[in-house]
């Protein structure tokens, strides 16, 4: 009896001094800022390499070289002291040269990267190879590249790979040769869509019977020109 009597007075003198101002006061909170949900970030991929188309044209110079060789008959001979006739051996002529003409090529392609492109032309002798000894030759070339490249900022260098077709007139017979052809060059960018270009190109490179006498054994063309981005 005495405990709950006891209770019940500490019970009254802390509701008194709650009601006489002595109320509970809370901990103070520090502030704290939201945080955001954190959101993984996506690497920025690259831009696939564009594939982009060029034409050209360019004039230049061409060289033939041609090798000619006839077995002619030596004749006959009479020997009038013993009165006998003997036929003179055979002889061998041999005749060749070279000799240029002006040159016109039309080319077309596409740029897969900055390191290749693939690349057609189109070459016409515009004049005949006039070579001493010989009918004038006219000529027609038809090819296909891979051309490797590299550029040093508006500097490019390149090479040509490919194959081809030549059709030659001479003496009114046409010969085709076809094979392989190589070349090389260079070309500077004017801006993003005209560059200049120089370069070289064998075109035939392999010996081929274009008449009964008369070999063609090779024919080079240099040229200079202008390539367009649209």
């Amino acid at each position: 009896m005495k405990t709950l009597s006891r209770f019940l007075s500490v019970a009254v003198i802390a509701s008194a001094s709650l009601f006489a101002g002595g109320g509970f006061v809370p901990t103070p909170q520090p502030d704290v800022e939201p945080v955001e949900p954190a959101v993984a970030e996506i690497p920025a991929t690259e831009p696939a390499s564009e594939i982009k188309p060029y034409i050209g044209g360019a004039l230049g110079t061409s060289s033939a070289d041609v090798s000619s060789q006839a077995t002619v008959c030596g004749g006959c001979q009479y020997d009038k002291l013993n009165q006998s006739t003997s036929k003179a051996p055979d002889k061998l002529l041999k005749w060749g040269g070279s000799g240029s003409a002006t040159t016109m090529t039309g080319l077309a392609g596409v740029e897969i990267n900055d390191y290749i492109a693939v690349e057609g032309r189109l070459t016409k002798a515009v004049s005949d190879y006039e070579i001493k000894d010989h009918k004038p030759i006219s000529m027609l070339n038809a090819a296909l590249y891979l051309k490797p490249q590299y550029k040093f900022e508006d500097f490019s260098v390149y090479a040509l790979l490919g194959y081809g077709l030549t059709s030659v007139d001479f003496m009114d017979q046409n010969t085709k040769v076809h094979g392989f052809q190589y070349g090389g060059g260079a070309s500077y960018d004017l801006n993003d869509q005209v560059s200049l270009f120089a370069d070289y190109t064998k075109l035939v490179g392999q010996s081929k019977k274009i008449s009964e006498a008369t070999t063609l054994k090779s024919i080079d063309n240099v040229s200079a020109g202008v390539i367009y981005r649209p």
